[in-house]
Order: structure tokens, then sequence, then C-alpha cells
């Protein structure tokens, strides 16, 4: 069975449902009932989109699609009203399949709803427009007898194919030369077709004529053969011409192709780009409303993350209260259970007085007095092993309160990260980027009202019978560059003048148009700058925090491969993001770059007048910054080997550097006890951070830029607020200076090197210790943390560098080489590398992936 969508479009009371109904009544009632029937139907308001469905006597299947009416505005029943063209065609548009063989029977409509219609329906087929049916009333008098409205009705469509309405334009469209099918639902006559003969002639039902796709096909073939034998006959006459000694060979087939007049290339090229002008609002007010969708979704999220974490902390207030309990009351037990021991002793070492005098003397009162201590004693013993019972319940119930504390403590950092993750995404989209999309929005909107006026002004002048109209066509008269034209020969455009103003009015037309598609293009342009610009930073942090790019040709270096040039003790050693660079600061007061590939110096900088304590690579590899024991902080272009500039402020002396993950600002940490932040385009502080008693040793970023670690010689921990500069927690616990510490990838943990000989791994958001990392022998004055497996390596002053696995504490990996203290570790981004400088003045490269 052969199915078809049929799409009925058409003004307020055009009679499309009428129409449908008669189809439906011509297939399904007898010959003799027909005309009765369409007499009958009457017409209903169509406020919906309304689909029936027809089964006809040959097999074939039809679905009319019944729309609401347009081309005169908004109509009024009550309080009910009837959406415009501009309105209902999303709908349509939504409710349509994709790529389906559609038929249109359109009857009038006004230029906004063809531009609409041209969007929407951009392939779609005309096969037939029905007329305005019966019922035709001169005012409030009778119905037109059927002469009358036959004649109105041919003059209905004599004036509508000479006005620029929609019958002209699908005359223009259809180009197959054939008369237009009409219905009438009352007035039976010769003149027009019933239902069934149409959808008959249309479908090619048995007995009927050639359809019009047939008789279209049929066109086309002809205009293809006649196109070859023009072809044809103009190779033989290029084959006479030709002038040349070689005999002509054979010529290759050209293939026929038709040509379009100048006219014809504008119409096509007006009506492409208000297509692509309607495409791309539309387009606009879809991504509009997807970011709406994504912000409440977002919003949605935080709300849910916010309830769960309050939920878990409450959980986790109650669990230390817990905690807490069983801790008091196991002391109290512990303390009970140390004075019945020592009543124990006591009664003992009186016993065994007692049985000794009773060995000297004979004392009457005695064998009572031995028997009640005797008796006390036992009693002690008991409650002894009473308590002991009754400590190891209160032990359990603490062991159990604190994983249960442990377990609350996990689904906050879980909810946390969650939320986090959210506003992240939400802060994105409400970022100037969606301010962006807003006005992009508005730009578009703006220029699409503009440009329509010019568009329909622009087909209006190339139609076919544009004679006589051009002194009231705005492109016509808005581009004389204020020269005039005789209204009269305006007028009489004909004759010897009409080519001549023919192609003026075409030149016009080209100019006007290219000036709009200018003016839309610039904007496209502007919108796919500002994508392109918001993927490069996108893709940036993408490189950052997700992946780490390793350079192919980079082969695995026997570990460890050594690197020698400084003359002082190497102080500090770091990675480039890529993997391919690795840069040093010495005692030798230079900043060295290494080529990982090679093994040799790229650059030597030189500037600082005292040790380099600290070196960090921006992310993009092309500036490095160092710290200073002459108080500054210097950034440096790595490829050209010179200063580009020296921020100044530190009182003391500079112990640590570092960039953030985007590139946009540097930390640094003073023997003047602060940590300072500058903007790494300026060089200008951007805050101080005041609370360390003693020097700070080490400052870094987290991997995500929210926050700053730092440790000091007061042996402290201290979590910063990158934004406000805000003291967020203290982490207290090493016995001695921290010398270093080092931020995991989502910035939840941080590691310190203290010289208390541990490195301690800490949870950010609780503060408390998660795994104490023990095994040097000596003070751990280098910490790193990887991006990749959540390794954790340490130098210490015993000339070893450990791999640790946080999660279990344990060494995975033991590397001896150096002859002297490790100052200074770091991961590779990919993490299958680590670095490490010493003062033995060497620098090594270990493979992690070697065995």
């Amino acid at each position: 069975m052969k199915e078809h969508t049929i799409v009925v479009l058409g003004r307020f009371e055009a009679g499309k449902t009428t129409f449908i109904k008669a189809v439906h009544d011509s297939a399904t009632v007898g010959a003799e009932q027909r005309t009765s029937t369409a007499e009958k139907a009457q017409y209903t308001y169509t406020r919906d989109i309304v689909e029936y469905k027809v089964s006809l006597p040959d097999g074939q299947s039809l679905t009319f699609i019944d729309t609401p009416g347009f081309d005169v505005g908004l109509y009024s029943e009550g309080d009910e009203s009837v959406n415009e063209a501009e309105e209902f065609l999303p709908m349509l548009e939504e409710h349509l399949a994709a790529n389906g063989h559609m038929r249109f029977y359109p009857t009038r409509f006004r230029p906004d709803a063809q531009r609409a219609f041209e969007n929407l329906f951009a392939n779609a087929q005309i096969a037939c427009i029905t007329t305005q049916w019966d019922q035709m009333e001169d005012h409030n008098g009778p119905p037109f007898t059927a002469e009358v409205a036959q004649s109105k009705e041919e003059s209905l469509y004599a004036s509508g194919r000479a006005s620029g309405s929609l019958l002209e334009y699908l005359h223009d469209r259809q180009n197959s030369g054939s008369d237009i099918l009409r219905f009438r639902s009352g007035l039976p006559t010769e003149a027009y077709s019933s239902p069934q003969d149409i959808i008959h002639k249309l479908f090619s039902g048995p007995g009927s004529g050639p359809t019009l796709e047939e008789r279209l096909a049929a066109v086309t073939q002809e205009r293809d053969e006649l196109a070859a034998k023009y072809a044809f006959l103009l190779q033989e006459r290029e084959a006479q011409t030709t002038v040349g000694d070689a005999a002509p060979g054979p010529k290759e087939a050209v293939r026929p192709r038709t040509s379009r007049t100048r006219r014809q290339r504008l119409l096509d090229t007006i009506n492409t780009f208000s297509a692509q002008v309607l495409e791309m609002v539309a387009d606009l007010d879809r991504e509009a409303l997807d970011v709406a969708a994504e912000c409440a979704a977002n919003r949605d999220a935080i709300e849910a993350a916010s309830a769960a974490i309050k939920v878990a902390e409450s959980r986790l207030m109650e669990k230390n209260e817990d905690v807490k309990a069983a801790e008091e009351q196991c002391t109290r037990l512990k303390q009970g259970q140390d004075s019945l021991a020592e009543l124990e002793r006591s009664l003992s070492t009186e016993l065994n007085g007692l049985e000794m005098s009773a060995g000297q003397r004979s004392v009457k009162a005695m064998p009572s007095i031995m028997e009640r201590i005797d008796s006390s004693l036992k009693q002690a013993q008991e409650l002894f092993k009473e308590r002991e019972g009754w400590v190891s319940m209160v032990e359990d119930y603490y062991r159990k309160s604190c994983q249960e504390a442990e377990q609350a403590g996990a689904e906050i950092k879980k909810w946390k990260a969650v939320q986090q993750a959210k506003e992240k995404e939400l802060n994105e989209w409400l970022s100037p980027a969606s301010e962006r999309l807003l006005t992009e929005r508005e730009d578009f909107r703006n220029l699409e009202e503009s440009l329509s006026p010019n568009l329909h002004a622009m087909l209006a002048g190339l139609k076919d019978s544009w004679e006589g109209k051009l002194g009231d066509n705005t492109i016509f008269t808005g581009h004389l560059g204020g020269y005039t034209v005789d209204p009269e020969m305006v007028a009489r455009i004909g004759g010897d003048w009409a080519p001549a103003i023919e192609l003026f009015y075409e030149t016009q037309v080209t100019l006007a148009l290219s000036q709009d598609m200018v003016k839309f293009h610039s904007l496209v342009l502007q919108r796919l700058q500002a994508q392109e610009a918001t993927a490069q930073r996108e893709w940036q942090e993408g490189i950052n925090e997700i992946v780490a790019p390793v350079t192919k040709d980079l082969p695995s270096p026997p570990p460890p491969l050594i690197l020698s040039g400084h003359t002082g003790q190497i102080t500090s050693v770091a990675f480039s993001w890529d993997g391919t660079k690795i840069v040093s600061g010495a005692g030798d007061k230079t900043v060295r770059v290494w080529d990982v590939l090679t093994g040799g110096v790229r650059t030597v900088l030189k500037g600082h007048n005292e040790i380099v304590s600290s070196v960090a690579f921006s992310p993009d590899g092309r500036d490095v910054v160092s710290g200073s024991f002459d108080n500054t902080v210097r950034v440096w272009d790595a490829l050209r080997g010179k200063v580009k500039r020296v921020l100044q402020g530190h009182s003391g002396q500079v112990w640590s550097v570092d960039f953030s993950p985007d590139g946009s600002r540097i930390v640094s940490g003073s023997k003047d006890q602060t940590v300072r932040i500058w903007d790494a385009s300026t060089g200008e502080v951007q805050r101080v951070l005041r609370g360390h008693t003693k020097m700070i040793n080490s400052a870094v970023f987290s991997g995500d830029a929210s926050l700053i670690f730092s440790g000091s010689d007061d042996k402290s921990v201290r979590v910063w607020d990158a934004w406000t500069g805000e003291v967020l927690s203290v982490l207290n616990g090493h016995t001695s200076w921290v010398v270093s510490v080092a931020s995991s990838k989502d910035g939840l943990q941080v590691v310190s090197g203290s010289g208390d000989k541990t490195a301690m791994v800490w949870d950010v958001l609780t503060g408390k210790v998660l795994r104490v990392l023990e095994g040097h022998g000596d003070p751990v004055y280098a910490v790193s943390f990887s991006r990749v497996g959540s390794w954790i390596c340490s130098g210490s002053a015993d000339k070893t560098l450990r791999v640790w696995d946080p999660s279990t504490g344990e060494v995975q990996n033991a590397l001896t080489g150096h002859t002297d203290t490790v100052r200074a570790v770091a991961f590779s981004r990919d993490g299958r590398r680590i670095v490490s400088g010493s003062y033995d003045k060497t620098i090594r490269v270990w493979d992690m992936a070697a065995p």
C-alpha cells in the first residue's frame, strides 16, 4: 500500500477542513451520494494540528494534516484565538516526519508566512491548490448563485496571479504549465473536479490521466533532450571552426545543463539567503532554550547536593558526638580499671605481708583479717575482669562510630565534589558567554526584521509582472543615489526601455542583496570567532585537567637519565605540561631549560643575583617563573631566554613559586611570612596572604586553581581561598617544619613533607590526616602528587626518592642513585616520569614504566 502525507495550509475560512472531509467522504460513500454529502459539509474552525486517515479504493493511503488558518491575523471567537503562521509552523515542523514525501494544498498567505513556508518546506512538492469554496454571500443577502460564485472565483484567480500572491508564487514554483485543480464543496459545476477525481489525478489512480509528477517528469525529459541536442550542435559548430593540423579526435560527451537567467539566479539566492537567516534565528532560539534548561537542571542538582550535604553533615555531627562519648566512657572505664588494678596490687601486697607475719608469730586475729583481705582481693579481681569486658565493648563501639563518622565524611566529600562541579558548570553558563548568546540572539532577530522588507521588495520587483510597479519599490527608489526617474516612464516601462530598466533593477537588487548578506555574514563571523575563542579556552582547560599529551617520538630513556650542567646545588625542578622540557633552579643563581629528548640544555636564564630557590613552567610551556633569595620573582620567556618582568614586593627570600593551571596567576611564598598572588600578565600584586608565624617554604595552587596551599616553619599547612585570600583551614600535625606541599588533581587532598621525616596526606574538606607516610630516615624535603594514578613521590635528605600509594600508605618503589640530599621532585603530567634534583648538582629523570 502506498502512503502519502498531505499538509493542508490556508487562511482562515479557506475551507481546508471542508476539503479534507469531502475527500474522506468521497472515498467511503457511493458515487451517487458524493454531491449531497459535499453539500452537507459543515465548516469548523481548526485550532490545532489534526490528522485524518483516508484509504482509497485503489489501495493507496492518505494522511491529511489539517492546520490552523493564517494570513489575516488573529480572529476571535469568544475568548479563544487561533495561532498565526509564525506560531503554528514550528508546531507543524515538530509534527511532520523528518523528510517525508509530502504534497501541500495551500490557498492564500501573506509574505511572513511565505518566508516560514520556504524555511520549513524547502523541498516540498506543490501538487494542487484549492480556491475559496462556497457559501459566498453578498453582505447580508442570500448566497451567490453558482454562476456568480464561479465568476467571482475566476476574478479572484486572475487578480491573485497578478498581485504577487501565493497563487503566482506557486505557479512559478511548479513551472509545469498545467491548470490548477479546483474543488468546491457546495456548488458542483463542470468547472470543478470532485475530490475523488482530484486524488486520482494526483496519485495515478485507475483510469486517470497522467499525474502532475508524470507531467513534470515529461517536461524535464523534454528539456534535457533539447539541451543535449543544443550541446551537440555546438560541438559540431566548434569542430567546423577549429583551425589546426591535427585531425579532430573524438569529442567527450557534454553533460547537459539548464542555464538560469540573472533574474532566476537572484531569486534563488534571495530564497536561499532568507532561509539561512530564518534558520539562524531559529537555531539561536533553540540554543537559548537549551541553555535555560541546562541551567535549571544544574540549579536542581546543586540544591539536591546541598540538601544531601546538610543531611551528611548532620549525620557526621551525630557520629562525632558518639565517638566523643565513647572516648569519654572508655577513658572513665580505663581509669576505673587502673584504680582496680592498683587496689589489687595493694591488697596482694598487704595479704603477702600478713602471711609472712603469721609465719613468724601467732596472732589470734590474723586469720580473720587475712580472710577479709582475701575476699576483698577476689572482689577486686572480679570487678577488674568485668571492667575489662566493658572496656572491650566500649572500644568496639568506638571503632564502629569512627568508621561511621569516616563514611559520613566521605559522603560529605562526595556531595561537595558534585556541588562544586555543578556550580562550576552553572557559572560557565551564566558567564559572559551566556550573555553573549542572548546578545547574538537579539542581534540576529533585529537583523532579520530589518532584512525582511528588503527581501520582499526584491522578490516583488523580480516577478514576471513587475511593469508599472517599480515606482513603489523601495529597492528601486532607495538605490537611485539621489537621481530621479520620470514617473511616466516608470509607469510605462514597456517597449525599448524595458531591457535597460530591467538590467538596472537587477543590478540594484544585486547591490542591496550583497549589502544585506555582508551584514548577516558579519554577524555570523563574529559569532564563529566568539565560539572559537570559547572552544579554545575550553580545549586548553581540557588539556590542563584531563589529558597529558606526550610527543609520540619521545622514546623511553633507560632510567635514570642524568642531566649535568649546574655548578651549584639543585633546589627545584619541574616538567613542562607536554613533558618535553624540564626547568631547574640551582645555587649557581641560574635557571636552566632542558630538552628531555636529548638531555641537552636549551636555555640558560641568568639575572638573579642569589640562589634560585624555586621554578615552574606556565601551562603553555612558553614562560618560566622563578623565585630567588634576592627577594624577587622573575617571569622569563623560555624560548628567547629573556626576562619578561620582575615581580618585586617581598621583603625576604622567596622560597617558592607556582603558576595557576590557567597561567593567569602566580603564587609565591617568602621568608617574610607572606604568600603573594600576582597577575602573571602585568606583574601586579592581587593579594597578600598573612597568617603564618614563620617563614614560608612552599606555596602551590590546587588543581582547579580555587585554593592555595602553603607550608611553613611554624609546622602548619594552611588552606587559602585563592580568590578572596581567606584562610579556610589550618592543618596541624607535623612536629617539625613543613618544607614542601603538593595538591592532588581535584584539590581534595594535599600532601606535605616535613623535617619530622614524614609526609602526611590531608583531607582538605575535613582537615584530617588520611595517611602518614613513614619510611625515610631523614627530613622529607620534597613531595609531588601525580595527576594520573594518584601516586605520591617524596625526596629526602636520606638521598632517596620514594613512590607511595596514598590509599594504603605503602611504598611502591624506592629510587636510589643520588649521592646527596634530594631537594626537589616532580611528576610529568602523564605520570610516566619523575624528575628529581639533588644537592649533588645533578638532575635525574626516572621512567615509571620501567620495571
